[in-house]
């Protein structure tokens, strides 16, 4: 009898120990988490949902020696995952979908999504080489995503449901969600861009009252249809900003639309980030930080956001460090972390 007692103790002692080492992994996996990778002027954002789902838009640069597809493996290593469930690439300027061959060498892509087929690109004269690795590294399996489209995804037990809605893609933009008149819209003046990043996916994610917008290279006139004559998009959270932050292609009139609390920039040292743009960010009434991947070097200092919000300093930077955030949405927060210093800073959702 006193045996039987004893190991019932132990039994209930051992039973109640694993609860307690496993209740914060099974926190941890509640929560929406982000990793915006440094491909040094490209884009690769990689997102693990609060069911374990992994979700990359963009895969960097061709032509870098398998830099920015490593760089995405150890973003992938750092989230615990060893496997892309959903590539999306945007558009087909080498900076975003050119390491997608290189990536697909050293993880599993079990589905990509991509504006639609296309034959030809001549501002790119390299269009046919780098479209077909891409396509082979596909195996020619790519599901075309129109606005309006959703990508999929599992809901973790006990959480909110999770969205990817993409909102632009090849010039057209979404329809429907009528409402009143936008009292932002007003006289602009077009800025043209008729290259390939008007074809851009553009995406927004929804998770427990949380919203991520990722424009990627859209152009200033097709992104103003997205928020004139009514708004389509409303408010957001977290908002990857267009075009690396470029002021050719950024609509202040979409930034008084969306109205970010909280940006960042996926810039290279000598791309992107221009002085207008972060202007015109800082300007809306919403502002609350502006992380940049990279310091603008042919700006002066202080026409960068502060130095505290910059991942990184120099040139070519040997580590690539990450911006980072992540989303709890039983708290109604999320919390951006800088991958040079360490630092985190929180923000309420909206």
């Amino acid at each position: 009898m006193r045996i039987r007692i004893l190991l019932s103790a132990l039994f209930l002692l051992a039973s109640t120990a694993n609860i307690f080492s496993f209740s914060p992994n099974k926190s941890a996996r509640r929560t929406l988490d982000f990793y915006f990778i440094d491909s040094e002027g490209g884009a690769a954002t990689l997102i693990i949902t609060p069911a374990r789902e992994s979700v990359l838009i963009d895969a960097g640069w061709a032509d870098v020696g398998g830099r920015d597809a490593k760089r995405i493996q150890q973003a992938m290593q750092q989230a615990g995952i060893t496997a892309i469930d959903h590539l999306v690439a945007t558009h087909y300027h080498q900076d975003h979908y050119g390491g997608i061959p290189d990536l697909s060498q050293l993880v599993t892509i079990k589905h990509f999504y991509d504006h639609g087929k296309m034959t030809a690109m001549t501002e790119d004269p390299r269009f046919a080489e780098r479209y077909g690795a891409y396509q082979a590294a596909a195996k020619n399996h790519t599901a075309t995503l129109k606005p309006g489209d959703t990508i999929k995804l599992k809901t973790a037990a006990g959480t909110p449901p999770i969205k990817i809605l993409c909102v632009a893609a090849n010039s057209a933009v979404i329809s429907g969600k009528e409402s009143k008149a936008n009292p932002e819209c007003g006289a602009t003046t077009p800025q043209e861009d008729t290259s390939e990043n008007g074809r851009s996916v553009a995406l927004l994610l929804s998770w427990g009252g949380f919203e991520f917008l990722n424009l990627a290279d859209l152009t200033f006139n097709i992104s103003q249809r997205l928020v004139c004559p009514v708004n389509r998009i409303g408010e957001v959270d977290l908002y990857q900003m267009t075009h690396h932050g470029g002021n050719v292609n950024n609509n202040p009139l979409l930034l008084e639309s969306i109205r970010p609390s909280v940006s960042v920039m996926v810039n290279g040292p000598r791309k992107g980030g221009h002085p207008d743009t972060i202007m015109w960010l800082q300007k809306t009434p919403s502002f609350k930080a502006l992380y940049q991947l990279h310091r603008n070097l042919q700006i002066p200092a202080e026409q960068n956001t502060a130095t505290e919000f910059i991942a990184n300093l120099d040139e070519q930077p040997d580590e690539g460090y990450m911006i980072t955030a992540s989303v709890d949405a039983a708290k109604r927060a999320f919390t951006v972390t800088n991958g040079r210093t360490k630092e985190s800073k929180t923000f309420l959702f909206k």
